[in-house]
């Protein structure tokens, strides 16, 4: 009779589910499009660039979790127009800007089904860019004729730098999470950005385990 009972206790204990993991740590790498503020060029307003991350989340529930991620840009490129005054006339100059950015994030994200091949989630919270910018003003001349061709004396005629720029806004997206076994899985997501005047949409993929 013990031997009996000793045997049930024994099956009823190994039979307990195990927990839940609480946490989750991936890497990501993927694409971003960047708008580092308006441009009076009226069409090179956007750089693409390669995106790198890695993030770390807790599980408060099996559906809700806070995640901190920090991403890392390349160098993108763009042409800036901006005017200068010469008298009473407005003349137009380019210059090439390059930026790298920087993010890190914030988020709550809510997962939707239970322990599922598949993981759908929406996540939506605040981040902080750090972008570094840094450009070179070459010298400018008037058009020929205006003012025989004078030298457009500008506020900054050369201008080289790695000026950091830091901004806060919220961030939001969408993905899921495909299980490869019971605790690793490949990641692919949509994010956005605002932190004005800068925006960023981001495409990402890469792989995480829960623990």
């Amino acid at each position: 009779m013990c031997v009996f009972l000793f045997g049930v206790g024994a099956n009823a204990i190994a039979q307990q589910p195990t927990p839940p993991p609480k946490w989750e740590a991936n890497g990501s790498v993927g694409l971003v499009e960047a708008r580092p503020g308006e441009n009076q060029s009226g069409w090179d307003h956007w750089y693409a660039q390669g995106r790198y991350a890695a993030a770390i989340g807790y599980y408060w529930t099996p559906h809700l979790k806070t995640e901190f991620e920090y991403a890392l840009s390349g160098e993108g490129a763009r042409y800036v127009q901006e005017y200068v005054r010469v008298g009473s006339t407005f003349y137009p100059y380019s210059f090439e800007s390059f930026h790298r950015l920087q993010q890190m994030s914030l988020r709550m994200s809510w997962q939707f089904r239970e322990n599922a091949w598949v993981h759908p989630y929406l996540s939506a919270g605040f981040v902080v860019d750090a972008e570094r910018q840094n450009h070179y003003v070459p010298p400018q001349y008037l058009p020929p004729g205006s003012r025989s061709d004078e030298l457009v004396r500008l506020q900054a005629s050369l201008t080289a730098g790695n000026n950091v720029e830091w901004r806060s806004g919220v961030t939001v997206g969408g993905g899921a999470k495909f299980y490869m076994s019971k605790n690793t899985f490949f990641n692919a997501a949509a994010l956005a950005t605002v932190s004005k005047p800068a925006s960023t949409i981001s495409l990402i993929a890469g792989v995480g385990i829960d623990f």
